[in-house]
């Protein structure tokens, strides 16, 4: 993942919070599938709003970085954003365009 590219959700996705459970549900009509986020990654999907990657990593320090040491939450967000990628919740845009780079498209 290259750090120039903004990161957006995917279009028609339905989430709901489910907070007996401490996750968010979203349901991708794409897939017809239902995907389960925990807390980590409902942060960063919450944070995939066009946002640059590496805002994203400095957004989720922010929130998150107590708890975890600068290295740790680097390798958090790329895995976070790698699952959420191929799990096509979100999508990748270069930073000065408006068309999406999906997983199968790089």
């Amino acid at each position: 993942m290259r750090d120039e590219l903004t990161v957006r959700k995917a279009s028609g996705l339905r989430a709901r919070p489910v907070p007996q459970a401490d996750c968010l549900m979203v349901f991708s009509p794409l897939s017809g599938k239902i995907h389960w986020l925990g807390l980590n990654t409902w942060l960063l999907f919450e944070l995939c709003d066009g946002r640059t990657i590496h805002e994203v990593e400095r957004g989720y320090a922010e929130l998150a970085g107590e708890k975890l040491g600068d290295g740790d939450a680097h390798r958090q967000v790329r895995r976070g954003l790698d699952s959420l990628l191929s799990s096509r919740l979100i999508e990748t845009v270069p930073a000065q365009s408006g068309q999406a780079i999906t997983e199968q498209g790089r």
